[in-house]
Formats: C-alpha cells, structure tokens, sequence
C-alpha cells in the first residue's frame, strides 16, 4: 500500500504531538533541572515542528480548523477533553 503526501503529513502531525506530549510529561518528572531544561528545548523544538507541519497541512486545505467558539462551550461547561477524547475528536 502506497501512502500519499496527505497520509504521511497527518501520520507526522501525530507523531510529533505524541513525541511532545511525552517531552512535557517528562519535564514535569525531572528532578535534575540541566535534564529539564535539555527536554524543555527539546519540546519546544518538536512543538516548532509541530507548527510547521500544521501551516503545511492547513495551507493544502489538509487540516480543517473549528471556530474558537464551537471548542469554548466545552471547555467552558467544565467538561474538557482528555487526551483520549481529544485524539477521537480529531478530523483524520
């Protein structure tokens, strides 16, 4: 099976949110401040990669991007998303 350049777009937008979701979790568990600061670096470099691959995905109309105000009721109403539900919830 030949994968297309929007498959592999989305599979890298995962990954890298996946990648920086366990940077964070890994910081908040550092106790040597040299190692946290190396992963927080190193999370803000994934989260700029992050960004890049969305502009592109978005650009070629591959990422659709809901209103603030359809996200805010949620958040609002005391019933955020955990992680679980959040990648459910993701349009790919």
């Amino acid at each position: 099976m030949q994968y297309g350049d929007r498959e592999i777009m989305t599979d890298l937008l995962m990954d890298t949110k996946y990648i920086s979701a366990n940077y964070h979790r890994a910081v908040l568990e550092s106790a040597n401040e040299r190692i946290r600061n190396t992963l927080i670096q190193l999370n803000n470099e994934e989260i700029n990669l992050q960004k890049q691959i969305f502009n592109l995905m978005h650009d070629r109309n591959w990422f659709e991007v809901r209103p603030a105000n359809a996200s805010a009721s949620v958040w609002q109403s005391g019933q955020g998303m955990g992680a679980d539900e959040m990648h459910q919830q993701m349009p790919y």
